[in-house]
């Protein structure tokens, strides 16, 4: 149901059915959501949810949750800013799945309960320990509430806040999460200013950058013009680090090389190399909208260097893929090239997935169940397999297990209704690549099928 609301959101409805959509597709998302941390809870004070330790990249999981939030925080008029520091190893070892969950519990909070400003995650090493902070400018909590809001079924007082609903589990399910890996959670508030909080996990296995910044852009010069002060802080450092020369503009004439870096609007025209102009509403990676003049997302300012390097024509390379800027031809190109082979005993989520990668462009067939998958696979050529994993005559595991015994290395992405990490380990055991949790959004296949056609295509190319 989820999945068909979301997909009619993206067609030209008809004026008031849109928003009679759009209530639907909330008050669906807010029942999974209060399923869910019943759920979840139920397993911990059980003791059956465990924590999965794997080697993962932070970065990559904040700007997966920030790429997920920033268009409700662009409709909602508010900024999103991701401080994400160059201390912050690219990888370590933990459970990125549950990281995740606690991160966008945080979050979504934050843009919940706040109508004007902004909300920032910052994320940096502190000692022994990765902090990752979310700090709003929303409505607050009073003293003597901070105290239990990691009860179970708490629900922070009347009013405001009483108008947006829930089970009162969020936060003491993130708590729990995170004392599980060996972390902490804590906040701090004031009613009207706003709210932050704050989460640490050990640096198990952490493995940092082994280059300092981007070479080839020392000596170059920036010049900023950036109102919103942690903004100008963050950038500031961040091209120092790189070995630009950093300097305030106030007017002063630039030479033919110079960058102006703002998040103001340019009035007259720059005589410098370019102008890259950080904007709150743009969504996705930096857009070059007319020569020399580029809008960036204030969700991404790490990955300003790598745009400089751009900009000034410089090959780059990353010990970060998170870091690691995508060209714009790539990520606007067509993906009818891809064939994708859905595979799903039920003809209405078997035709749900089918619309959706429709609606991304790529081309799709179609499979009852892992048999009838193998005789599709046996006369076409597919690029993807997206299976259901709980499947009459032949289950999406014996299908993945049958696709590697044929020596077949194409990517399998499982789709299930069990949410366990249990589950998903058990996926990636039978030789899938990846495991998505039912309802299956668009945003959720389109950033899926990204990652693993470009692993196709580059694979064609070798």
């Amino acid at each position: 149901m989820i999945g068909n609301l979301d997909l009619l959101q993206t067609k030209e409805l008809p004026k008031g059915v849109d928003r009679l959509v759009t209530a639907m597709n909330n008050s669906s998302s807010l029942l999974l959501k209060i399923i869910s941390d019943i759920l979840d809870f139920s397993k911990i004070e059980s003791e059956q949810l465990k924590i999965e330790p794997r080697e993962f990249s932070p970065r990559e999981v904040m700007n997966h949750i920030t790429a997920n939030y920033l268009p409700l925080v662009v409709r909602k008029q508010l900024g999103l800013y991701c401080f994400i520091e160059p201390d912050v190893p690219v990888a370590l070892n933990g459970d990125p799945m549950r990281l995740q969950q606690v991160i966008s519990n945080l979050l979504s909070n934050a843009i919940k309960f706040t109508d004007t400003g902004c909300i920032v995650l910052h994320v940096r090493a502190d000692g022994d320990y990765l902090s990752i902070r979310v700090r709003d400018t929303g409505v607050g909590i009073p003293a003597k509430e901070v105290v239990r809001l990691f009860d179970p079924f708490f629900q922070v007082g009347t009013g405001v806040q009483r108008n947006f609903q829930g089970t009162g589990l969020g936060l003491a399910i993130c708590e729990k999460l995170i004392s599980m890996m060996d972390g902490d959670i804590s906040v701090d508030s004031e009613p009207g200013m706003g709210s932050q909080f704050t989460v640490r996990i050990p640096l198990y296995g952490a493995q940092y950058p082994q280059k300092k910044g981007v070479e080839g852009l020392s000596g170059k010069r920036c010049w900023l013009a950036v109102r919103n002060a942690s903004l100008c802080q963050f950038l500031e450092t961040s091209l120092q680090r790189s070995g630009i020369v950093v300097t305030t503009y106030e007017g002063q004439e630039p030479t033919p090389e110079d960058v102006l870096i703002t998040d103001e609007v340019v009035s007259k025209k720059w005589q410098g190399r370019a102008v890259v102009t950080f904007c709150r509403r743009h969504i996705g990676i930096p857009l070059e909208k007319a020569p020399g003049e580029w809008v960036h997302s204030v969700a991404a300012p790490h990955e300003l260097p790598a745009l400089l390097a751009r900009i000034y024509l410089i090959e780059m390379e990353s010990d970060d893929p998170a870091n690691a800027l995508p060209s714009t031809d790539k990520a606007v190109s067509d993906n009818d090239d891809m064939m994708i082979l859905v595979v799903d005993d039920h003809p209405i989520n078997r035709r749900l997935l089918a619309d959706q990668l429709g609606s991304l462009g790529y081309q799709c067939k179609t499979a009852n169940d892992g048999v009838d998958a193998l005789n599709v696979l046996s006369k076409n050529h597919i690029d993807i397999v997206l299976s259901d994993v709980n499947m009459p005559n032949m289950d999406g595991y014996r299908l993945t297990q049958r696709i590697r015994q044929l020596g077949l290395t194409l990517p399998v992405i499982g789709v299930t209704a069990n949410a366990l990490a249990e589950e998903k380990q058990r996926c990636l055991e039978s030789g899938m690549d990846s495991c998505l949790s039912k309802p299956v959004t668009l945003d959720v296949i389109k950033q899926t099928l990204t990652l693993y056609a470009e692993r196709v295509r580059k694979s064609r190319d070798s």
